[in-house]
């Protein structure tokens, strides 16, 4: 390998390198998976409308696994509880592939929370501040381990 070479090699490693402790690969990254995503739904919606009945290509694409689970009402408190997370953390690249991928509508995860609320008393209006549903259900397992420890 000549010099010229090597250093470019070296350029092309400083400049992953910085641009991945910058965060800015992995929005990169997060922002072309959304964006292929987005393209399959474009194309899904098309396919709909010009054929009666037509699958999109992304129905099914749900392993059977997780089908069972968003078939149960705990997994699909889950899933919704993922989806606020992932709302309130801002990853709404992440998000755009979450929900496609696991054959859920846009706003599923408001609705599922909703009406879990409704249902349970849980607070109707929650504020960015507070953090995540998910992070209050994580906290309130974690304090009945310890009270079954004390216990």
């Amino acid at each position: 390998m000549d010099d010229y070479a090597r250093e470019m090699m070296e350029l092309k490693t400083l400049v992953t390198r910085t641009l991945e402790k910058k965060g800015v690969l992995a929005k990169i990254r997060a922002e072309l998976r959304a964006s292929v995503f987005e393209a399959i739904e474009e194309e899904d919606r098309v396919i709909e409308e010009n054929e009666d009945g037509g699958n999109p290509a992304l129905l099914g694409s749900c392993n059977d696994r997780a089908k069972q689970l968003h078939a149960s009402p705990s997994g699909r408190l889950l899933t919704a509880l993922i989806g606020e997370y992932l709302e309130w953390a801002q990853l709404s690249h992440t998000m755009k592939v979450y929900l496609p991928e696991c054959n859920l509508p846009k706003d599923f995860w408001k609705n599922e929370l909703k009406d879990f609320s409704n249902k349970n008393g849980a607070e109707g209006s929650r504020s960015a501040e507070s953090g995540p549903m998910l992070l209050d259900v994580l906290e309130g397992y974690l304090k009945y381990e310890i009270y079954i420890i004390i216990l």
